[in-house]
């Protein structure tokens, strides 16, 4: 009988983990101008409060289901809608501009 390999996780990369921690203490002050606990918003947000805490500390392992619930539970889900929007990607212009120059 074979043995299951596990693998490795492959470390973080630093750039992921700044951005990690920033989003962490930009959450953390959200919070705090709220007035709320750690306590308080996990409790609004419907995750644990361990959740809540990887995510402030940077964590990389929370499921991004769970920072969507903590935004919603700070009455910022909206600012979601402006992740990956087309608008402001650099390749969604250089392909419309592509294609407009073809068609000319």
């Amino acid at each position: 009988m074979d043995t299951p390999r596990f693998r490795t996780p492959k470390p973080t990369p630093v750039l992921v983990h700044a951005s990690l921690a920033r989003l962490g203490r930009r959450l953390a002050r959200a919070r705090k101008l709220r007035e709320l606990t750690q306590e308080d918003l996990a409790h609004l947000s419907d995750v644990s409060l361990s959740t809540l805490r990887s995510l402030e500390a940077g964590a990389d392992g929370v499921a991004l289901g769970n920072f969507l619930k903590v935004l919603q539970g700070l009455n910022l889900l909206d600012q979601v809608e402006d992740w990956l929007d087309p608008r402001r990607d650099p390749e969604t212009v250089n392909f419309v501009e592509r294609r407009l120059g073809s068609g000319g």
